[in-house]
């Protein structure tokens, strides 16, 4: 009979009697010891570890990645819709912005609990809690369509919807360490990695078709007028800013009768997702996958302070927290930065298409690049180097049509936009992956948690930058282009070190059917 589970460690020591019929079972006897200082020292100790692949692993990957979707999409609402919001409720950009913000405010608030979570308790305890809170920020964002009222409530549920950022970007590595065999790793990383880019991309095509944005007639015409309710003192985060002037109470009232039948539609399906993750969710697999996973890991705290003196780790985490943090806050305002440039001739349902497609691109390019480099896993800097160097080219010349040196035209804008994210955004799971590595033995969990607090702390310094009066946009994208040519040179002073890979591939495994 099984021992009982110690819920201290990350051990797979599940009880005898849970069924595994269905499962595709990778296993040997491996002699090996279990310790937690170095690959030499696991593999110079004896005991047994039995490896099994479950066919379940995709179920959890899958409902993971719909979480995540899910919790992508609650945060990328506004950003599309900016145009009619801020008419509906007379916000201002900086509404809009702060709206995003409250993604990374919630992430560095409770960005080092949840990992910790994680680890202690086990995957079902950190997914299942923010799941809900994904939920309740839904819930909270559809209450009324009053000005005041919705626009308070609307910042609540955004911030309640950030803290479930912890999770949904920060433990997908944690879940391919868990459910799946070394040479699925990289490939189970890029597939929830890509799922959640697609949850930022659907707001770009659902919400310009669920809130329309018609265009005011002469005598509909916005004038501004300060209202502003301050959460800081100097440069004040702004609840709501622009009072409507001719704009007709029948066009305000269609705007927020759409605005909140969106919410509606985001809620259900949210609930939806929380619903089936509470019913089924397992923690982990009665037996692991490969025998990294079947490594105690080292304890939360100490394992996280230990990463200070991982130089390259360290190295790898600014790389992700300058590049990453700008580019995806830039995305999530693209409607505000092209609004901004009327010789573009781009409006709210054009912007929200070249987000969308930017964001598609991430998708396939994360899909591709992530099978393709577990192929050849010991050159993930080598791919990541190259999609910087391409992604900076392309943002360049975004920002050259902008200042008008390159002639605008929708073929240059689509081209630069969706090429630059989806190769930058493509390079998301092997930095995961790679962090996994240079920190190993210290968790999944605690590594991944350090690099996604850094990532948002970036993104909050960006999006703060809008509660300035009179910065305008165009910073934004000269700040795109500088987040990642900075990150070049730290690139290739990185040196990849693959400890957990080692252990694994100690290993030969044989493939039966259980």
């Amino acid at each position: 009979m099984g021992s009982k589970e110690d819920l201290r460690h990350p051990l797979f020591s599940g009880p005898d009697n849970i069924r595994t019929e269905g499962s595709e079972e990778l296993s040997k006897n491996v002699s090996s010891r279990v310790a937690i200082n170095s690959p030499d020292q696991i593999l110079s100790n004896k005991c047994e570890t039995t490896l099994k692949v479950y066919k379940r692993r995709w179920y959890v990957l899958l409902m993971f990645s719909l979480f995540s979707f899910t919790q992508s999409a609650v945060w990328n609402t506004w950003g599309p819709i900016s145009s009619s919001s801020k008419e509906a409720f007379s916000w201002s950009d900086a509404t809009i912005a702060w709206l995003n913000n409250w993604g990374p405010v919630a992430y560095v608030v409770c960005g080092l609990f949840f990992p910790w979570l994680l680890q202690v308790k086990g995957l079902r305890w950190a997914v299942v809690p923010s799941m809900f809170c994904v939920f309740i920020g839904t819930v909270f964002r559809l209450i009324t369509s009053e000005k005041v009222s919705a626009t308070i409530l609307i910042h609540i549920g955004q911030f309640l919807n950030g803290v479930a950022g912890p999770i949904g970007s920060g433990a997908m590595p944690t879940l391919s360490s868990i459910w799946f065999p070394a040479d699925e790793r990289i490939t189970a990383t890029a597939i929830a990695s890509s799922i959640s880019a697609l949850g930022s991309a659907l707001p770009f095509i659902l919400g310009p078709l669920l809130v329309t944005d018609i265009p005011p007639n002469r005598n509909e015409t916005t004038t501004a007028a300060p209202v502003s309710t301050s959460l800081s003192s100097a440069n004040h985060l702004v609840l709501y800013t622009m009072e409507p002037g001719n704009v007709t109470a029948a066009r305000i009232q269609r705007e927020r009768d759409e605005i909140m039948k969106y919410m509606y539609y985001s809620c259900g399906f949210a609930g939806l997702v929380f619903l089936i993750i509470l019913i089924y969710f397992p923690a982990k697999p009665p037996h692991p996958p490969c025998l990294s996973a079947s490594v105690e890991r080292e304890k939360y705290w100490s394992g996280l302070w230990s990463l200070r003196s991982k130089k390259y780790f360290v190295l790898l985490a600014v790389i992700y927290s300058v590049s990453i943090g700008v580019i995806n806050c830039w995305s999530s305002v693209l409607n505000v930065n092209l609004s901004s440039f009327s010789f573009t001739h781009v409006d709210e349902d054009q912007a929200g298409w070249i987000g969308f497609y930017a964001t598609l691109g991430s998708f396939a390019g994360s899909l591709l690049v992530g099978r393709f480099a577990s192929l050849f896993a010991r050159q993930m800097k080598l791919f990541i180097l190259v999609m910087f160097i391409l992604s900076a080219g392309c943002f360049t010349v975004f920002a050259l049509v902008l200042v008008q040196v390159i002639p605008s035209s929708y073929a240059i804008l689509y081209t630069s936009v969706i090429g630059g994210n989806t190769l930058v955004n493509s390079a998301v799971p092997l930095i995961y992956e790679l962090g996994c590595e240079l920190a190993y033995p210290t968790s999944e969990g605690a590594a991944n948690g350090i690099l996604t607090y850094l990532n948002n702390i970036g993104g909050l310094i960006f999006l703060a930058v809008f509660s300035f009066p009179n910065v305008g946009t165009m910073w934004m994208n000269w700040t795109a282009i500088g987040s990642i040519l900075v990150c070049i040179p730290m690139i290739l002073v990185l040196k990849g070190q693959f400890n957990r890979l080692e252990v694994d591939e100690q290993v030969t495994v044989q493939k039966s059917v259980e």
